[in-house]
């Protein structure tokens, strides 16, 4: 059974803002939406102030001034070029990577080494060659591998092979931390006692294709480790093309 990692750069956007503006490498840093309306990433001093994601600037401007805390617009071509060379650096330990976003990638492991050995030395070379931290979660589907990279982003060695009796793992997990349990879902599954990723694994397959629909199911099953979410190697094609402020 193949292996799979998710690979998650920190704080993106701010990572990228302070490879090239090393002075403000041990400051408070956020990035702003394209009309510098919201807040769009945060470094880890700023999160420990408690100032949410995505919260309008306005609201938060005393806090951000007395905090001294330093202000980027978004530079997304920028973003786009690390996030190529992130993968880029992926790329040289294994051919099957899945770009499932800017700053995260699915990969299958190949069977060579420890996974968590394996881990380290991914997470040391995108560093390495990049200046990007990242995150690594390994696990047998991508939903656990999810679940395995939110832990490893809480720890201070950053890389977590799940193991493979997770129970009680999951039963530390909330459903609403699960990839693709959205909140309608959450207050749902939580009317029905469901309240942790290990409930949810334990939940009646038939009971979880009517109310979850097959979506949940597959979610269900992936939590059990049964693979039902393939890497998407090939993007989807864009149906439509926006611009908003």
């Amino acid at each position: 059974m193949p292996t799979i990692a998710l690979v998650d750069c920190n704080n993106f956007y701010v990572a990228c803002e302070r490879l090239f503006h090393p002075a403000v490498k041990n400051k408070p840093v956020v990035v702003l939406s394209n009309n510098d309306g919201c807040i769009v990433s945060r470094s880890e001093e700023v999160k420990a102030l408690g100032i949410p994601m995505g919260i309008p600037v306005f609201e938060v401007r005393e806090a951000l001034t007395y905090h001294e805390v330093v202000l980027f617009s978004s530079n997304y071509t920028l973003y786009g070029d690390m996030s190529a060379r992130v993968v880029d650096a992926l790329r040289q330990f294994t051919p099957t990577v899945e770009t499932y976003s800017i700053d995260e990638s699915f990969l299958e492991l190949p069977e060579t080494k420890g996974q968590l050995e394996l881990g380290f030395d991914i997470k040391n070379q995108v560093e390495k060659w990049t200046g990007i931290p990242v995150s690594i979660g390994i696990a047998p589907t991508k939903s656990l591998a999810k679940l395995a990279n939110k832990t490893a982003k809480k720890q201070k060695l950053g890389v977590l092979d799940f193991p493979d009796h997770p129970t009680q793992v999951l039963d530390n997990i909330p459903v609403n931390d699960i990839w693709g349990i959205g909140k309608s879902y959450t207050e749902k599954l939580n009317r029905y006692g469901i309240y942790t990723a290990y409930d949810l694994s334990r939940a009646d397959d038939k009971w979880i294709q009517k109310h979850l629909t097959i979506a949940g199911l597959r979610i269900v099953w992936e939590l059990r480790g049964i693979p039902c979410l393939p890497l998407e190697l090939t993007p989807s094609p864009k149906k439509a093309i926006g611009r908003s402020r």
